[in-house]
């Protein structure tokens, strides 16, 4: 059974939800926005986009939001007008009965107000940017990284060209390092790192563990020569 997903706000990030909710076969899209150049974007991508007030019970009564599994409120809170939406939404989708809210919140102090008038969820997508970008930076070998959970990330590593080859059970990072290599991409091929792999240079690799240990093994593949 499809999993329904309502986005609501459609700018760059809500937009964004939008294509990569549309990748999914597993998941039913409707979308709203007040801007009907906004929802003429979304359209290009999904069938369901509509121009309507999230504040508006009835017209998301209308669009069938109570029988939504999960609400993604996207509206960025660059002032308090959009801060009011953001509530006044939460508050119209608890009275709906949409049992799963998420909401985007750009400062820290509004998590605690959004979580107080029923959001179950907080994502701050400028945190994660942010985040990322330093990650990127403070270590030259990063592609990219996904917090899963509190202190445990997923790193995308890639090995310099310097780099020795050496074989996964050489390097034993569960025991040294606490991390488990999940993938490893060579060229155009994916590995799936087993006792005979051996890692060279070039290699991307997705490991997964408590960030200081993942910084432990990624500077030791930075300066390992």
């Amino acid at each position: 059974m499809k999993k329904s997903i309502a986005i609501i706000g459609l700018s760059r990030f809500g937009l964004n939800l939008v294509q990569s909710f549309s990748k999914l076969s597993n998941v039913d899209i409707i979308a709203i926005d007040k801007n009907k150049e906004a929802v003429e974007h979304a359209s290009e991508i999904i069938p369901n986009a509509f121009i309507a007030d999230s504040t508006d019970e009835v017209a998301l009564k209308e669009l069938g939001f109570k029988n939504v599994d999960h609400a993604i409120i996207a509206i960025g809170q660059d002032n308090l007008g959009n801060l009011g939406q953001t509530i006044m939404t939460i508050l119209k989708l608890k009275t709906l009965g949409v049992s799963e809210i998420t909401a985007r919140v750009d400062d820290g102090e509004y998590a605690e107000v959004l979580k107080l008038v029923g959001a179950t969820n907080i994502v701050s997508p400028l945190f994660i940017a942010s985040e990322r970008i330093a990650n990127k930076i403070a270590a030259g070998n990063v592609v990219d990284y996904f917090n899963i959970k509190s202190n445990y990330d997923v790193f995308e590593l890639k090995l310099p060209p310097h780099f020795k080859p050496l074989p996964v059970v050489e390097l034993d990072s569960r025991s040294k390092f606490k991390i488990n290599i999940l993938l490893i991409e060579r060229v155009n091929e994916l590995i799936t790192p087993d006792k005979e792999t051996v890692l060279q240079p070039n290699d991307e690799i997705f490991i997964f563990g408590d960030k200081k240990n993942i910084r432990r093994i990624a500077d030791f593949f930075n300066v390992s020569e």
